[in-house]
């Protein structure tokens, strides 16, 4: 697989609901998909299932699957977070109501459901419900630490592995099983760790006015992130400070913007020590498979992540 083959692959993977709906569910749905993202899900499943030897076109029900259950994760997401806007686009909940944003999700939900069941793949269905499941935890115990008055660096990996990992070790784990590779559990770490870095990232970028959205929305927002709970880390004498503006949003920042820059380079740090244990067990898989001209793909795809804050690390 080269790169022109993998867009080929995403720019012909279909997101549209094909069956019609009395209430017009449907059609608010397609147009919803319009606007969807990259497709970093779908591409990460098409890379690891041609590293394992699989034909994509027959991975496209599993690639469609995951890129929906995450779309369905995210109108969730925006009525939870009372969101109203996605990459400056509306969303569900913002043109019509929270009711209708939660039913449209489930509709979602049901059609993946659905879909795959016709694929008579048992164990990769059970598969994406446990990680559904491990969505709905993921974000229960995350506004179970709005309530805490201090928030480990584990509790945070937990959640993210949970909220993000899930989703993204499915999208590894599924090509593992259709090829019966022989070691699919640690192709479930490398997913997981792709998810925890993944929401490291996002929290960088936190700091940062984007799409319209205020600096530091998590804290504001009551929650705690691995870039806060890192400057309470070495930090102490911030930590009431930080924990004091949790509650109260209308207090003053208690940080300076050196002592959070130094927050993120150590989150950065952490990022780069995962990002070596994925690096390392894709290229063993790719030596093993005589695949080693992919490796640089993933490495890409991977980079993409840390790419939204990079300019903030080196100044660039």
């Amino acid at each position: 697989m080269n790169m022109d083959e993998l867009k080929a692959s995403l720019d012909e993977l279909s997101l549209k609901m094909t069956d019609k709906t009395s209430s017009g569910l449907s059609d608010e749905l397609n147009n919803l998909v319009e606007s969807s993202g990259k497709k970093f899900r779908p591409g990460l499943l098409f890379l690891t299932g041609s590293l394992l030897g699989l034909d994509t076109k027959g991975l496209t029900p599993f690639a469609r699957a995951v890129e929906l259950t995450h779309l369905a994760s995210l109108i969730h997401d925006d009525v939870i977070d009372g969101s109203y806007t996605r990459r400056n686009t509306p969303t569900l909940n913002s043109l019509h109501n929270n009711t209708t944003s939660i039913l449209a999700g489930d509709y979602v939900l049901a059609t993946i459901m659905k879909e795959l069941a016709l694929t008579y793949k048992q164990d990769i269905l059970i598969d994406l419900t446990i990680a559904i499941q491990d969505l709905a935890d993921g974000e229960w115990l995350q506004y179970t630490l709005k309530k805490k008055d201090f928030v480990e660096k584990a509790e945070l990996q937990e959640i993210a592995i949970k909220k993000t990992g899930s989703l993204i070790r499915w999208c590894l784990t599924t090509p593992g099983k259709l090829s019966n590779y022989h070691d699919v559990p640690v192709l479930a770490e490398v997913g997981e760790k792709i998810g925890l870095i993944f929401q490291m990232a996002d929290d960088i970028v936190d700091a940062m006015e984007t799409s319209g959205k205020p600096a530091y929305l998590d804290i504001l927002n009551g929650q705690i992130n691995f870039v806060t709970q890192k400057l309470c880390e070495i930090y102490p004498e911030l930590k009431n400070g930080v924990y004091n503006l949790r509650q109260n949003p209308d207090s003053s920042i208690p940080w300076t913007k050196e002592q959070y820059f130094d927050a993120i380079k150590k989150v950065d740090e952490d990022i780069n020590h995962e990002r070596e244990i994925i690096i390392g067990h894709l290229t063993k898989i790719c030596q093993e498979k005589q695949q080693n001209d992919l490796l640089p793909f993933f490495e890409m795809m991977i980079y993409k992540i840390q790419s939204n804050y990079h300019g903030m690390i080196h100044g660039s």
